[in-house]
């Protein structure tokens, strides 16, 4: 699948923190709905991902549940605020879309690895530039863009991602209905017959 963070994950300043999953970590393969973490929990790993795909979704003071993200093979999974911020719980649930092979590492001891030279330090700091660009160029999407554009973007960083999750999912991970996606697919089908 292509990568859909923005290719965050391949910087080369990052590449001391895969191999340090790679090689301090746990393989571990988790089912399809599966947790990794749950919102209001506490979070006690990161992983980086091997195989497979993981949802973010956050429960808002209604019992709504709301797609906040998604991670991909090549990426990192986990909830970032727990790993910043120690004794809070996770502000999201992390659930396995797909049957997923990971390597993990307790949150502690990547926090120590920041701390092991210059290199994990500014992997650090790039891991965290990197996780802010994504959420920042959101944001201004969101505010910036029609829904038929967040959707054009959306399928043009993983063209595929529409044979993994339902109309439902996509709906919520762009803040509309599921009939503005029929629409919008609609829309889009006609300008490519004509």
């Amino acid at each position: 699948m292509k990568n859909f963070n923005q290719k965050f994950a391949e910087h080369p300043e990052l590449s001391v923190f895969k191999e340090f999953f790679l090689s301090h970590g746990k393989s571990k393969e988790i089912k399809k709905k599966e947790y990794l973490v749950e919102q209001s929990s506490v979070a006690k790993y990161v992983a980086y991902v091997v195989e497979g795909f993981f949802r973010y979704t956050r429960i808002d003071n209604r019992g709504n549940e709301h797609i906040v993200g998604y991670v991909f093979k090549g990426e990192y999974v986990g909830d970032y605020a727990s790993l910043i911020k120690k004794d809070i719980t996770s502000l999201v649930t992390v659930q396995a879309v797909t049957d997923c092979k990971i390597y993990y590492v307790p949150l502690e001891e990547v926090r120590k690895f920041f701390n092991t030279n210059e290199d994990a330090q500014i992997a650090g700091r790039v891991l965290a530039e990197e996780l802010f660009m994504v959420a920042y160029t959101r944001l201004l999407d969101f505010y910036c863009k029609n829904t038929e554009e967040l959707y054009m973007d959306l399928t043009e960083r993983c063209p595929d991602f529409q044979n993994y999750i339902t109309l439902k999912e996509m709906a919520s991970f762009l803040q509309v209905t599921p009939e503005t996606i029929s629409h919008i697919r609609n829309s889009i089908n006609k300008k490519h017959i004509c």
